[in-house]
């Protein structure tokens, strides 16, 4: 039932209960001691004063104390104590609970203040923090802790709308090169066989890339059923990712080099494989003539770690918190020409997500990016 009450109305009733069982034992116990102490003073009894001369005083004998019931007086006054001393507990405890329904609410102000400073927040002013309280108590620290929350709704608000923007973008370039090429071949009457060639071309080239945008779109979502149980040898695995590039660095006369302590690990030797293919890769494609790729593998107390360094064009230190979102370019007409839909490095973060690891960037010392994962 309390439950169910507001906050201040709970209080104020804890408070009534407390302050009445307070009350009811006080009440209790002085009844107990005064009926006591009347017993007590009516069983003393009250004798002439006479004057004792020293004849007389030999013969003075005390009284005999008895204990007798009492009168119809000491009666009414106990009951008059009794009534006075219920009434006053009555007052008292409806006093008390008033004074609590009072300081409870004040001291609940803020509190409600904050409440109504939520229910206005929109997706407009979601961005503006609330004002947090100068006196540090828990009211403060719930503004805060609704203040960043604020600030990563905001942030993935903004995440979804730069990806559905990104992924329209994607899926309308295809779906329009379809169209001109299907409203353009519409046009005339009679076609040579050539021309059907070149429209079967273009509609398989687009498919095709619809269906990679797709297929990648799925993967992204459905890796939670895959198993991450298999023993792996880092070293191996990065070998093999290098064997299968090595056509992809003569382009550029890349040289790959890859260091460091043999490690095992558990995991997904297909994910992790498909992984670090996808950093190789993009190390190579965005790598300068005669550049270098350094792979190297550390080993931490409870973790592996493996850095990819390039001597590329490098990442801008403001977009190197967007690089892992889907559809994300830093160079959106050169990633174009070298294909691909900015899913790689999202797949790349989702994969070492899973095995509880961590992916970060950064500048190289000279030039270039840094790749480091922690696994």
């Amino acid at each position: 039932m309390l439950k169910k009450l507001p906050i201040r109305a709970r209080l104020t009733a804890l408070s009534i209960l407390a302050i009445t069982a307070c009350c009811i034992g006080l009440t209790i116990i002085l009844n107990f001691s005064a009926n006591r102490m009347a017993n007590v003073i009516e069983a003393i009894p009250l004798t002439p004063a006479t004057e004792v001369t020293e004849e007389t005083s030999m013969w003075v004998q005390p009284p005999s104390i008895g204990i007798s019931a009492p009168s119809a007086d000491s009666r009414i006054a106990r009951t008059h104590f009794l009534y006075q001393s219920i009434l006053y507990m009555v007052l008292i405890v409806a006093i008390g609970g008033g004074l609590t329904y009072y300081i409870t609410g004040k001291a609940l102000m803020p509190l409600r203040v904050l409440s109504h400073q939520m229910k206005n927040r929109t997706v407009h002013n979601l961005s503006e923090d609330l004002p947090v309280p100068e006196i540090h108590d828990e009211i403060a620290d719930l503004t805060i802790s609704f203040n960043q929350m604020s600030g990563k709704l905001e942030e993935a608000f903004a995440m979804q709308k730069r990806f559905s923007q990104s992924a329209a973008h994607e899926l309308r370039t295809p779906l329009t090169v379809l169209k001109t090429k299907v409203d353009v071949f519409k046009m005339k009457k009679e076609h040579t066989s050539e021309e059907y060639n070149n429209l079967l071309s273009v509609i398989t080239t687009h498919t095709n890339r619809l269906s990679e945008l797709v297929k990648d779109l799925l993967d992204l979502t459905n890796m939670d059923d895959l198993n991450c149980d298999e023993q792996i040898e880092l070293n191996a695995l990065l070998q093999d990712v290098v064997e299968e590039l090595i056509p992809l660095t003569k382009e550029k006369n890349i040289s790959i080099i890859v260091n460091g302590t043999s490690k095992s690990i558990v995991g997904n030797k297909s994910l992790l494989h498909r992984a670090f293919y996808n950093l190789v890769e993009n190390a190579i494609k965005y790598n300068t003539e005669n550049g270098t790729v350094d792979i190297s593998i550390g080993d931490a107390t409870d973790h592996a770690v493996v850095t990819i360094t390039d001597t590329g064009i490098g990442i801008p230190k403001e977009l190197e918190e967007l690089i892992f979102e889907p559809f994300f370019r830093v160079d959106k007409s050169r990633s174009r020409q070298m294909g691909g839909a900015g899913l790689g490095l999202s797949t790349v973060k989702t994969i070492i997500e899973k095995h509880n690891g961590v992916i970060s960037v950064s500048k190289n010392e000279t030039t270039g990016s840094r790749f480091i994962i922690q696994l």
